[in-house]
This record gives structure tokens, sequence and C-alpha cells, in this order.
């Protein structure tokens, strides 16, 4: 049992939010009428929480004799003494209570609570007959939908819609007004189908045309053309909530709506024009991922989702879909329901959750469009990083999170979780049997969860290898004759040169190394790392050594290491000289041990290393000799081998690393084998090493990721050069070069070839494996996943050494720029770190995979094999016949466009709280019309369009009318109801007057500012919630954040663009020139006479207005004609273009003769006719 303020709390609540005349409007000792003054009061604030959806406190106040009654704790009005009733009580803080409790609504004004007490006092008196509200299964719109009988009138009509209004019309005792004239009639359904005015002679055809039926075809031509579904996709736009992505447009970041949105127009559009099923729309809308879920062209109808996408906030996104398909499709408003109970319509809060979890399971994907490249993987939310439209493919919704259900949570915060409460299970509305909907797991077809493996993209993959292999295969088969034939030629110019160089030898002996030139690693600014592969040793015995000269220039620290992962940059042998001591690893270890000394700082030293390997015993013996002294400072030592073992294998070799304040130089690295064979040498000799370069690129010496700053690792000459010897050095290194060119060149060519063979049959191998294992199921597919394995391996290998290859021509190429060219040493320094950014990638492809793996890159993302069904389900109930509101609602929105006033003023809200029905049987009968023709809803423009209702005049009547004294308002339609043209069809009219309208359909939004200066229909111009065409903007164009009923503003900025905005300016006198053409031939243009003006004025009536000038307009305009061309003829100004501004389309200056100027002026007048901009 509650206590007294928890009983009264909800009651007094709402009466607190009762709005009430101003006291002035009634004496105190006037009468209050219960019925006029306080039951619509309580009705609006009270009957939700005391009314008969919900009594708390056991209290109702939804009739006088249950307020008498009272609840738990008894009445809550005692007659003439509100100071005694807890009504009054809590309303002036006179009970143990405050209310209304903080946050939920205002406190009463005192006049309205001086209207409460004066009821009270005045004894509360209500009428006998007074009935309580009646239960929400009686509302109307909650009713099964029956067909009603067409009603029998006085007046014979033939059409069923003109039975129930004229049934109306006979009832209130209205008068209709006759039909229209034709010319009207038909401006009225081109307008209405197709958004545009009909052409001159499209308005003469039909106004000769005097077969009974010529109305009738009208109406079937404008239904077949494409237009329609372009006028009629806007309507369904409006109401679907279409928006292009938008969120930070300007920085080309999505976070509303997405960039492929626009394929759900074309998809709207089409769906019209094909007079697809509304039932069928919704469907596809809701759930075409599961119940199509191979079907292309339908899978984009899921943008009705899309468009709610929220990338920031995923809570927000589903809370969207559930307030928007409501009001879309049923005509209902949930969204109060993530808080509370519904307060009007039997909707519970944990019902809400229900809904929810429909959408719970949901994400989007890209697709991949026939003929477009594939747009890549959707991604996910990362924090701070940009999500830039995407412009290729499709976007498409599916179930990714197939357990997913909705959370109960508290005062509309997802954070505020209910603990302990389990997920809501999907579940529709229970009170419309919704609760009981069949849910069932669908296993989708193998292509839609993994759509590499559709045709059309297995199809497209081989071709664009071919097309790739047969590029490369001509161009190595165009060239490779001049190319080997280019090689030898600089093979054998360089050959020569080095047959007769010269021998020699300096008779200058130095202490340095004694080679002519050696490697120095310059760490003075940062630190030096390179890496070479050792990759062509057939064994690897225990007689192998190394041998290297080192000399220290700068003391710190710089080493020489053996690794058997160059790209991961792992150490196994380490040998280093630091400040006076050389380090090493102890053996077995990687710890470091200091296995000599040596004094530092001493000029000229030398130092002369040698490694015996023993990798049986996995150690090698380290022998150090001071070649300067001479002295042996290390000898025999063992130490770390740690596994190095580079026999048949790749990514394995040595490293050298000056670290920071390190200058050293390195010379004749040599690798000795069995019986004294040199297995590798490295001496930096010319020609192939060349004084100056820095060598990464030469001879596959690489820098690694562990380099830093300006540090360097050039060549280095051990004496300086005679003359002799440098142009002879300067000879063989052009010469050389020229070879490299060549050589590098004729690889480059060839290795493409190869990477491009490779590629296909990799692809080729992986198609295979995945067909055998998914589509065809066949027992051999592990075998051929192997192969797959090894052909993609090889694949990326050869890639990797395809473009290792081009990056060293690349640098070649840029070494053999001039000196004086300013960007060469940058142009040099790029290469070479791309260089070594691909030998990295060499390196790591170079990792054979086991024979036995079946790993290998999937055909596309692989997505879940199953859908939950749920939104499936959803969608079957709503577009079900059973579902009272569905097609109630999509008639209700089809009739207010074709009349402009709805037969439910409350469009996205069929509830107890939203307006009743005017014409409550038809409504019903013509949702039954609806679903009995396949929810086709040009049947409906057809049954509409066709009926005497549509075609009645729209003219006004006198004011002493009957009609006006018993329907002012024209409810029951005993006219047809004048409308505005929405923004859309005013701009594309005059576009379209001009003979300037693209008729080009679908595509990629523009934007929206390219509105004015391109000239395709509206529609197809960006509209979202950050920016709209502002011409479409004062016209009250639709509102991207809901549209389920446009509004119609008037104010003076309409008038003025459509009297002196460019756009009318420009249109009128193209339109103005093209009249005149047609009328007179070009030497009879340039006269003007009064019949040639007459005929002038007719045509532009006939093209403007769609109908011909009255006698008094003749009149009137002709009279503007003189009276302007006089004007003209008198004027000296002459027009100023606004450079400032983006030029209209077509732009043209004024006519030069007073006449012409005369003719546009008199075209931009009809442009501001009313009958130009009304829909009559």
């Amino acid at each position: 049992m509650w206590s007294r303020p928890m009983r009264w709390q909800c009651a007094t609540t709402l009466l607190s939010l009762i709005t009430l005349a101003p006291l002035s409007l009634f004496a105190q000792t006037s009468s209050i009428d219960y019925k006029t003054r306080i039951k619509p009061l309580l009705q609006a604030h009270c009957f939700a929480c005391h009314g008969t959806l919900k009594q708390e406190s056991a209290l109702r106040l939804d009739a006088g004799n249950l307020i008498l009654k009272g609840g738990e704790i008894g009445p809550a009005v005692i007659t003439g003494k509100p100071q005694e009733s807890l009504l009054y009580q809590v309303l002036i803080e006179d009970a143990d209570f405050e209310m209304p409790p903080e946050g939920q609504g205002r406190k009463l004004k005192p006049d309205e609570v001086q209207l409460i007490k004066t009821w009270i006092e005045q004894g509360a008196r209500f009428p006998a007959d007074d009935q309580p509200e009646s239960a929400p299964s009686d509302h109307w719109a909650f009713q099964p939908i029956k067909r009603p009988a067409i009603p029998t009138t006085k007046n014979h009509v033939t059409n069923p819609i003109d039975a129930f209004i004229t049934a109306r019309h006979e009832q209130a005792g209205l008068i209709p007004q006759h039909k229209t004239d034709k010319s009207t009639l038909l401006r009225r359904v081109y307008l209405d189908l197709i958004g545009l005015p009909p052409t001159p002679k499209e308005l003469n055809a039909f106004l000769n045309d005097t077969n009974p039926d010529a109305y009738e075809r009208a109406i079937e031509d404008l239904l077949s053309r494409p237009q329609y579904g372009e006028r009629w996709g806007r309507h369904w736009m409006d109401v679907w909530r279409y928006s292009d992505w938008y969120g930070r447009r300007g920085a080309k970041d999505m976070t509303n709506s997405y960039s492929l949105i626009w394929r759900w127009r074309d998809w709207i559009i089409r769906s019209v024009n094909e007079d697809k099923g509304y039932d069928r729309m919704i469907m596809e809308m809701l759930a075409a991922d599961e119940i199509a879920p191979n079907d292309r062209e339908n899978l984009v109808a899921t943008g009705f989702i899309v468009r709610n996408f929220y990338r920031w906030n995923y809570h927000t996104w589903r809370k969207d879909n559930v307030e928007h398909t409501a009001k879309a499709f049923l005509g209902l408003t949930m969204n109060c329901c993530e808080c509370h109970d519904h307060k009007y319509d039997p909707i519970g809060q944990e019902e809400y959750f229900a809904f929810r979890s429909f959408f719970e399971p949901i994400d989007l994907r890209h697709d991949r469009v026939p003929g477009e490249p594939d747009p890549g993987i959707f991604p996910d939310y990362k924090l701070s990083v940009r999500n830039g439209p995407i412009r290729t493919g499709m976007v498409r919704i599916y179930d990714r999170h197939l357990d997913a259900k909705a959370k109960f949570y508290t005062g509309g915060l997802e954070q505020n979780i209910i603990k302990g409460k389990p997920p809501v299970e999907a579940a529709a509305i229970g009170f419309l049997g919704g609760n009981q909907l069949p849910v069932t797991p669908i296993s989708l077809p193998v292509t839609a969860w993994y759509p590499g493996l559709k045709p059309f993209v297995i199809e497209e993959e081989t071709k664009a290898r071919e097309a790739a292999y047969q590029i490369a295969l001509n161009a190595w088969e165009q060239q490779k004759s001049q190319l080997e034939k280019n090689l030898h030629q600089q093979e054998t110019q360089l050959a020569n040169l080095l047959i007769t160089r010269n021998k020699r030898q300096s008779e200058n002996q130095q202490t340095r190394v004694t080679n002519h030139q050696a490697l120095q690693l310059n760490a003075s600014q940062g630190r030096r790392t390179l890496a070479h592969e050792i990759s062509n040793w057939k064994s690897f015995d225990s007689e192998t050594q190394v041998h290297f000269q080192l000399r220290i220039l700068t003391e710190s620290l710089v080493n020489f290491q053996l690794s058997n992962d160059l790209s991961g940059g792992r150490t196994n042998l380490y040998v280093a000289f630091e400040s006076g001591k050389i380090n090493t690893y102890a053996p077995g270890t990687t710890g470091m041990k200091t296995v000599g000394n040596y004094k530092v700082n001493q000029e000229n030293r030398v130092f002369q290393v040698t490694l015996l390997l023993k990798p049986t015993e996995d150690i090698a013996e380290l022998t150090i000799t001071d070649t300067t002294a001479p002295e042996v400072i290390v000898d025999n030592q063992p130490i770390a081998l740690n596994g190095w073992n580079p026999a048949n294998s790749t990514n394995r070799g040595l490293f050298l690393d000056s670290h920071p304040g390190s200058v050293a130089e390195f010379d004749k690295i040599i690798f000795v084998g069995k019986g004294a064979q040199e297995l590798q040498r490295f001496d930096f000799e010319f020609p192939g090493y060349r004084q100056g370069e820095d060598i990464p690129g030469i001879e596959n010496w690489s820098v690694t990721r562990f380099s830093t700053g300006a540090a360097t690792s050039q060549v280095v000459l051990n004496r300086p050069l005679s003359e002799a010897e440098q142009k002879w050095q300067q000879q063989v290194t052009e010469a050389t070069q020229k070879r490299d060119l060549a050589k590098l060149t004729r690889d480059s060519v060839q290795l493409k070839l190869q990477a491009a063979r490779d590629a296909k049959a990799e692809y080729a191998a992986r198609v295979r494996a995945a067909t055998a294992r998914h589509i065809k199921k066949t027992t051999n597919f592990k075998v051929l996943e192997q192969a797959a394995s090894q052909a993609e391996w090889q694949a990326h290998l050869s890639q990797a050494e395809s473009e290792h290859k081009t990056k060293e021509l690349t640098l070649v190429q840029t070494k053999t720029l001039p000196q004086t060219n300013k960007e060469r040493d940058k142009k040099v320094t790029t290469a070479q770190k791309q260089l070594t950014q691909s030998q990295v990638k060499l390196n790591a492809a170079r990792k054979p995979r086991e024979k036995s793996s079946t790993e290998y890159t999937s055909l596309s993302r692989i997505f879940p094999q199953q859908s939950t069904g749920k939104r499936a389900a959803l969608a079957r109930w709503i577009a079900t016949r059973e579902n009272p509101l569905t097609a109630r609602v999509a008639v209700n929105h089809i009739w207010m466009r074709h009349f402009g006033q709805p037969l439910v003023k409350s469009v996205y809200n069929f509830g107890r709280s939203g307006a009743s029905p005017t014409h409550p049987k038809l409504i019903n009968w013509l949702a039954v019309e609806f679903m009995d023709h396949q929810w086709s809803i040009k049947h409906l423009h057809r049954l509409i369009l066709l009926s005497d209702t549509y075609q009645l005049s729209s003219k006004g009547l006198a004011p002493e009318h009957t009609n006006l004294s018993k329907d002012r308002d024209n409810i029951l339609l005993w006219k047809f109801p004048t409308n505005r043209m929405e923004a859309e069809v005013i701009r594309d009219s005059l576009f379209y007057l001009a003979n300037d309208l693209d008729p080009k359909m679908y595509g990629q939004e523009l934007e929206q500012d390219q509105g004015l200066i391109t000239n395709r229909r509206s529609l197809y111009y960006s509209h979202h919630g950050e920016a709209k065409m502002e011409f479409l903007e004062l016209f009250d164009g639709a509102s991207a954040t809901d549209c389920y009923q446009r509004t119609t503003s008037i104010m003076p900025q309409q008038a003025l663009a459509l009297t002196n905005s460019e756009l009318t300016v420009q249109k009128s006198r193209k339109i103005a020139a093209q009249l005149w053409l047609q009328q007179h031939s070009d030497i009879e243009k340039q006269k003007t006479t009064p019949d040639k003006q007459q005929a002038f004025v007719q045509r532009a009536f006939e093209l403007i207005l769609s109908r011909p000038a009255t006698e008094k307009e003749q009149s009137a305009a002709l009279h503007f004609l003189t009276r302007q061309e006089l004007l003209f003829s008198k004027s000296t100004t002459k027009p100023i273009q606004d450079q400032k501004q983006k030029p209209i389309t077509g732009y043209s200056q004024p006519a030069p003769q007073p006449a012409a100027r005369a003719r546009e002026s008199l075209v931009q007048a009809l442009f501001s006719h009313n009958d130009f901009v009304t829909i009559r």
C-alpha cells in the first residue's frame, strides 16, 4: 500500500500541468462549465495516469462521479469545500507533500489554481450523463480494418470516394463546388503527379481532346513517366526522413547518415515508379538483408535504417530506429516510452525496449557494386579518427551481434541500466498482437555472408588481374629486345673500361684500412644501422670464419651483429666496441659480457676481428687484434652464436650499427667457408661502391628502422686519388650508372610480369579453395587451401620483389640527377627511405609458409552466416493486413499529398492523443481497398484523381454562403483545397519552363550550393541537417530531422525571391527570348507590333500559368508591356552583374532592345502571380 504522498503523486503531477484560461475571462461568481472548462483540461493532463489506461492509487479523474468517489484514500474533491479537498490542497502546497515533484512540471499559476477552487466552491457540478473515457481497445485506429458499406446518396455518384464525401455533404447541408475547368485540372494533376507543369502543347492537346476518357488517359500517361517516381519519391523521402550524410561535412567527416545513402533515394524512386507494393517496400526497408539477402538492387532499401545512423553513439541510432519506425509505418509515438509507460496508448516501457531489441544486433557494412571498385571494410568507430565519405559500393544493414538484446534502463539514460534485470527479448506492441511474433533465425546464402564469392566479384577480380597481366606481358614483349640490347651495350662498355683499368697503386702507405675505400658510419647526428641479407649459402659448417676490419674515429658505441631475423631486428651474435670496452653475449645467453679492453682516443687505430663459427656448439670464438700496436686484445674467446644459421633461409644476415656520437669505418667484411672458400665479401671497393655515396640501395644494403636523425653510411677513400684515377673512376661511374639503369629497368619490367602472373594464379587458387569449402563442399578442400596458401605467399613475394626493384630503380635514377639540381639531395633521401621500407617488406615476404598451412587471405570480409530474423518478423507484422495501423497511416499520407490536408490531422500519431479522422469510414474503406489491390499506390492515385472530389473547383464563395458558416475550413471538402507548390516544385518549374531542367535521373548527391548553377531536379541535391539549398529552405523545404507533414509559411522574402532573385531574372530572360523566337522568324522577331505582343502575352500565360489570359489580364499585360518599353527606352542605366555570386546556369544579360526587355519583365511578373505558385 502506498503512503499518502505516493498515492497522490501522479494525480497531482498531471493536475499541476493544467493550462487554464485567465481568470479575467470569467467572473468568480459565474458558473464554471465542467464540460467545456474542466474536463478538457483533465483529459489533456490527467487521464494518462487517472483514466481508463491507468488508475494510479485507484483514482480516476475522467468522470465527475469518479472524481467524487476518489481512490484509495478517499474522494479527491469535497463539494463546496476546496480547503478540505486534496485536489486543491496539493495545488496550494497545503498537503503533506509538494506537487508537482521537482522536475516533473511547472506549478500552476495563481489564476489557474483559483479556477479549480471556484469550481469546487460551486459544488463541483458536472452533467448527469458525464461518461468516463472509452477503453483503449475501443479507439478507432486500433480496431481491425473492415471495409464499410459505400453510402447511398441522393446525388448519384460512381466513385466510392465521392459517395463517402457526398454523404457527409448531405449530412452537413453543404453544397459542393462545381468541377474545375480543364486547364486548371490538368495543371493540378501534372503538378500533383510529376511536380512539373504541362507544356502549352500538352495543355492544348488536352483542351482539344473531347473524348470522355481524356483525363483518365492523361493520368495514365503521367503515372508512366519517370518523373512520377521523382515527385512521389520526394514525398516518401519526407515521411522516411531522408537525409544525406552530415555531422562535419565541411571536414569530410561523417557522423550522421552515410555518404552512400543516395542509393536508397534511388531505390525509392525506382520502387515508386514500378508501383512496388507498399507492404513489400516496408519489408525491404526494415529487413531486405533477411528476406532477400542476395537481391543487390533492394538491399539498399535498408537505407531507412542507415539514415538514422549516428556514428558517435549507437544508442542514439537505435532510439531513432524505434521512434521513426513507429511514426512512419504505425503512426504511433513510442519515443516517450523510453522513460515511462505511454501516457495515452497501452504501450509499456518494457515494450519499448522489446521493440528496440529488433534493432540491437545491427551494424553497417559495405558491399561491392558491379562496375565499381571495392569500397573496403566498413570502419568501426575510433576516437579522433575521421571517417571520410565513401563514394563507391553500397552501404546496408546486417545483424552483426546475433545475441544482442536491449537492456532496460531508466530516465532515458543508457547508463542507468537496472542491475539484475535480464535483457529484453524482441517483441512488437502487445495490444496489437505483436508480442507473439514468431522470430526464426535465418540461414543466409553463402554469397550473402561471404560476398567475395559472388560471381560478379570473381569475374571482375579475375578480369582485373588478367588485364594487369596482359599489360605487363605486352610491356615485356614490346620492350624485351631493346632492354636486353641496351643492357648488353652498357655491360660491354663497362667491361672495356675495367679491362683498361690503371693497376698502379699509390706508394703512400696509410695507417688507415688497407683497401682503397671503406664504409664509414657517421652517427655524430643520430644513429645509423645497416642490414644485409645472407641468403645464398647452401650449407653452414664449423669451419666458417668471419673477418672484418674496424677503425674507430669517434668513440661511443659501434657494433657488429649476426641476425636470424633482420626484419624483426633480432640479435644472435654481438660484438661491440664501446668507449674502450669490447662487449659480447656470453655463450647460451643474450647477457652482456666484457671480453676485452682497448685504449681510446688514439688515432689511426685499426682492429682486425676474426670469428670462428661453431654452430654445433652454438658458439663463436672471437679474436681481435689491434693492428697498430700490433697486439691481440681478445684471443679465441667463446661467445654466443644463439642459433645463427643462414643456410637455405631468408631474412638472415648481418647488422652494422653505429650509435649516437660514434664515427667508425668497416672494411673487408669476408665470410670464409670450408676449404678457404670465400662465401661472401663486402670490401666497399670501386666500382661497386663509389666514394661519397650513401650505400643503402647498393648491392642490397638497407637502412633499418633503428636509424635516426641525419646519420650517414657513406663510402670514403683511404687515400687521395690521382688525376688519372679520378678520371677513370668518373668514366666507370657513369658507365656503371648506365649499366645499373639498364639492368634495373629490364629487371623491373620482368618482375612486374612475374608479379602479375603470380597475382593471377594466387587469386584463382584462393577462389578454388573457397569455392570447394563453402559452395561445392568437396572433400579435398584442405588440399586446395594449402595450394592457395602457397600461391598467395609466392604472389606476395613476387610483388615485394617487384616493388623493391622499382624502388632501387628510382634511387639510381635520382642519383643520376646533376649535382646542381636543388631537389637532388631531397629526392635521394626520399628514395633511400622508400627503398628501406620496401626492403623491410621484402624481408617479411621472404619468410616461407609451412607447406601444410591452409591459411590464406579470404576473398572478402566474412560476415555471420545467420541473421537473427528479428527485423524480418517485425517487418511482416507491420506489413500484414491484420495490423490495424499500417494501411490507414499510408492512405492518410497519400490523401494528404493529393489534397493538402490529411484525413487524420496528426499524421504520425494515430494513438488516443492524436486527432480523430474527419472521414472515419472513408479512411477505412481506402485502407481495405489499398490492401486488396496489393498495396498499390498507383491504384489509390487513380481512385483519388478520378473522383469528382478531386476535380472540384478551388474557387471561394461569397462570405454569406451557407457553406462558410457550416464548414469554413473546408474540412468536409466541399471544394478543392488550394495549396502552395512545395519548394522543389517551384525551383524545378523555373528550370523546366526555361528548358533548362536536366532530365538525368539517379546518382550521387550534388552539393546544395550548386542548386542555382546546375540544373538537376531538386531531390538530387544534398539535403541534411547542416545545410539545405537556400532557395528550397525559403519555401519551406523538407526538414531533414523529420517531415511527416510540411509546413507552409508566408513571408516577404518569398515574394522577393520570385520577383527579383537572380534565378527568376535569368529564367525570365531566357523564356521571353524563347517564346518570341517560337513566334517569329529571325527577321520578323526584330519587329514589334500590337498583334505580336498580344500573341506573346497568351503564350506566356499558357506556359507559366497553364491557362490563357483573361480579357482583363490581356489588357493589363499589354499596357504593362507598353509602359515598360517606354521606361527602358528612356533609361540609361545598365544592369550590373554581381561578381561575388556564382553565376546562374545559362547566365545572360538583359536584352538590348527596350521591347524585348519589357517582355522579360512580363515573364518575371508572371512568376510572382499567385496562380504560378498555387496548386488550384
